[in-house]
């Protein structure tokens, strides 16, 4: 018996395949790393991270309500009409921001609330649509798709860099303060931050978002219609169909060793669980709990502002503690470089896992379940930063810093090759229904991460926020 050569992987349909996953994460990350631009402009001010976070949240109807019509209605709500109508609405939607983000009602962002609903429902609904449609497709073209899902983040985050989001820059103003000590008003100077404005304006940020939402679109229609992807495409995936793929090779070797028939092992139903919930884990991890400690949203509220206000005038700290409060949690202690190499680095972390996944496939489970432990113990590094924030760990040491920065990129790195491979395991050895469960379990452990961190945030207290405006 000797093995068939694999067919070799259409290129185009690699790059087809990245650019719809590009669609896939356009709120969580474009809107979010906007933030510090519209909180400006927007009268909710620091407010507005809370508020959109909520909205964002309930956003999570869309892949409950996709999964109802789906089972009511089988022949009409497909993956395909799903598609088009999710992202459909992202485009209006997006489109729509272009020109009333900042309209008011009655002194709130009500247009930009509400289509950042409709941007959203394209992130929580396409974990659950997006990855069960590459399923039509051979398994090689699963993990472009991954590189194309975290380039949806990335490309937002490049972006809003390049708009050029600095400092507040600290100038002298004159104001005019009550003092109940002489009883009338007293005039004294303090230094107030001034908001420097970016490179090009949120509509033009908009502008590429739309752009991104656009090509996922068209990515998805060449990848549904185009002749060369249909011969890409497999007719069903079952479990039994690739446990033979997979075993092949190993049938192989022996029949020629032993010249017996092999005896094919089919995964358990525990395997299939256990590695549901390594994707659960890694998703609570990179999309829930961590994000919210390294502060990315609040990063321009008034760094460093203690050098805003002179030892001689701390009691008028309050103006510039009123003008924003900082959460600094776990990167920013140790400086603004970095800070702003780690968001970055962890930006890139999961587009280069899926790459690495391309070419270097890790298909051992325990193997996996290793790497998850040791990067489970090194994100408490980070948790623990966060805890004794402002004053973490070698704050003051030259090591702090850079220990900081390559705590954060591997574990982020780590966690997004455990989600790759586990996504390329339950596509491979049971399919199209189990990469449905896959994006449900991550959507889910996303929630699940926002949920727990606002608790231990905003009611239990364990992240303490001292400032920096204090006197």
């Amino acid at each position: 018996m000797v093995q068939q050569p694999e067919r070799p992987r259409d290129v185009r349909v690699d790059l087809l395949s990245a650019g719809y996953g590009l669609g896939s994460w356009i709120a969580m990350t474009g809107l979010w790393v906007e933030l510090p631009v519209l909180v400006q402009r927007l009268p909710e001010g620091w407010a507005l991270a809370s508020q959109l976070a909520l909205f964002l949240q309930v956003a999570n109807i869309g892949p409950i309500l996709y999964g109802l019509f789906h089972y009511w209605w089988p022949k009409w709500v497909t993956e395909r009409s799903a598609t088009h109508f999710q992202l459909a609405l992202g485009a209006v939607s997006t489109f729509l921001l272009i020109f009333t983000w900042s309209t008011t009602i009655s002194g709130i962002s009500v247009p930009f609330f509400i289509l950042s609903f409709g941007l959203s429902i394209v992130d929580c609904t396409s974990s659950v649509v997006f990855l069960p449609f590459m399923a039509n497709f051979r398994p090689c073209y699963l993990t472009p798709y991954l590189v194309g899902e975290g380039l949806s983040g990335l490309v937002p985050s490049l972006v809003a860099i390049a708009q050029g989001i600095e400092n507040p820059e600290c100038v002298n103003v004159t104001e005019e303060i009550f003092s109940p000590e002489i009883g009338g008003n007293i005039t004294t100077e303090v230094l107030l931050p001034r908001i420097k404005e970016p490179r090009f304006s949120p509509e033009w940020f908009f502008v590429i978002l739309l752009a991104m939402v656009l090509f996922s679109w068209l990515a998805f229609i060449l990848l549904d219609k185009l002749p060369f992807c249909q011969k890409e495409k497999v007719e069903c995936f079952t479990m039994k169909e690739y446990l033979n793929q997979e075993c092949f090779e190993m049938q192989v070797a022996s029949l020629d060793s032993d010249n017996k028939p092999p005896k094919t092992t089919q995964p358990s139903r525990a395997l299939y669980l256990y590695l549901l919930f390594l994707q659960l884990w890694a998703s609570i991890a990179t999309f829930g709990i961590f994000p919210a400690i390294q502060d990315h949203v609040r990063k321009l509220v008034l760094l460093n502002c203690d050098r805003c206000i002179p030892q001689s005038q701390k009691r008028f700290s309050f103006i510039c503690r009123h003008s924003g409060r900082n959460k600094p949690y776990s990167c920013l202690p140790y400086g603004d470089g970095p800070f702003h190499l780690t968001v970055t680095l962890c930006g890139v972390a999961y587009p280069a896992a899926c790459l690495l996944a391309m070419f270097l496939e890790m298909r051992s489970v325990s193997w996996i379940s290793w790497m998850s432990l040791a990067a489970t113990v090194v994100s408490c590094y980070a948790m623990l930063t966060a805890i004794m924030s402002p004053h973490p760990p070698l704050l003051d040491s030259t090591a702090g810093p850079v220990l900081i920065v390559v705590c954060w990129v591997s574990f982020m790195f780590a966690f997004s090759y455990i989600k790759t491979m586990v996504t390329v395991l339950l596509g491979d050895y049971w399919g199209h229904r189990a990469l449905f469960w896959c994006g449900a379990v991550t959507q889910a452990g996303a929630v699940a991460g926002v949920l727990l961190m606002f608790l231990l945030v905003n009611v239990f207290e364990v992240f303490h926020d001292e400032g920096m405006c204090l006197a």
